[in-house]
């Protein structure tokens, strides 16, 4: 009857028993094309379709599978669907990942990623020479998760590594214990990185903390972060452009070379802008091809242990 309320009986009911029940899940509605998956790689199966935790997958890769699947067969109206995969910390680390999903959402549920201990949803790759993340991705948000290398030994390789990565978020992650570095791509536009570790670590540190390798650098922001990287902080490669790209309120250390910025277009609006950041270097804070004061604004700098000064670039 119209107006009648609906009881929701426990042991019984389901939330898609309601009209926009699936809405509790982040989802508008029970009609939404998108799908979440459940992560668990001590209960899981890869046997399991994910739909739920006592139905859990295996792997964060099989999920990143089956999620990419599902959404290559939306093609109505050219929608750009999202999924979600939520990965449970345990006491066993996950398979590393050799393809990304785009339209995403991986969420670790679990303890603070920063620090080397169980019940963080991490991510592991101990092989010498591999990356731990790598591939391409459009629209991947990514929280709580920490990604890397468990020993010091055969850790060589990036804790991420992205060929193109566009329209991302990264929030409260942990990228660290590959000796080659913590995070490095060869394209990037409109990515974000806030609250997270990137290079270092407790096992081994990465030689560069955040590479920019190629002509695109676009629309990011890295915000709030820790960067270390044993020669080199931050490197951005000679000729990318960087329009809007805002560096503020990071700690950056590099032994060599704290913030190594090499793109050299004329006009400050095509280049990053350091604001705000601790930049910390055994031998050189900054080097910076072009408008190097006028885009370093309100920094501190400690270079050889010995002086801070504000404003800095040299």
């Amino acid at each position: 009857m119209s107006g009648t309320p609906y009881i929701m009986k426990k042991g019984y009911s389901q939330l898609d028993d309601l009209k926009d029940g699936s809405g509790a899940f982040s989802y508008p509605g029970a009609e939404y094309l998108g799908k979440i998956y459940y992560v668990n790689n001590i209960t899981g199966s890869s046997a399991y379709d994910g739909s739920d935790w006592d139905n859990a997958m295996d792997e964060v890769s099989t999920a990143v599978t089956a999620w990419e699947a599902h959404r290559a067969a939306q093609t109505t109206n050219n929608q750009y669907i999202r999924g979600q995969i939520y990965v449970q910390g345990t006491g066993t680390a996950y398979s590393a990942l050799t393809a990304l999903p785009s339209y995403c959402d991986i969420i670790g549920i679990g303890a603070n990623p920063r620090g080397n201990g169980t019940g963080i949803a991490r991510i592991v790759d101990n092989t010498s020479s591999t990356d731990v993340i790598a591939g391409s991705t459009r629209g991947l948000y990514m929280t709580n998760v920490q990604v890397g290398s468990t020993t010091a030994g055969g850790s060589t390789g990036y804790a991420m590594d992205l060929v193109v990565a566009f329209r991302s978020r990264f929030e409260d992650c942990v990228f660290w214990n590959k000796t080659s570095g913590g995070v490095r791509a060869g394209v990037m536009g409109g990515v974000d990185f806030f609250g997270c570790q990137i290079g270092g670590g407790d096992t081994s540190n990465g030689a560069v903390g955040f590479q920019i390798t190629g002509d695109n650098f676009n629309n990011c922001w890295l915000v709030d972060n820790y960067i270390y990287g044993t020669t080199h902080g931050i490197v951005i490669a000679a000729g990318a452009a960087c329009n809007n790209t805002l560096i503020k309120n990071n700690f950056i250390f590099g032994a060599t070379i704290g913030v190594d910025d090499n793109s050299t277009a004329s006009s400050l609006t095509q280049q990053a802008m350091f604001v705000e950041n601790w930049v910390q270097s055994t031998s050189d804070c900054f080097s910076i091809a072009t408008n190097g004061a006028s885009k370093c604004i309100g920094n501190w700098a400690n270079q050889a242990g010995t002086t801070a000064y504000e404003d800095a670039e040299g």
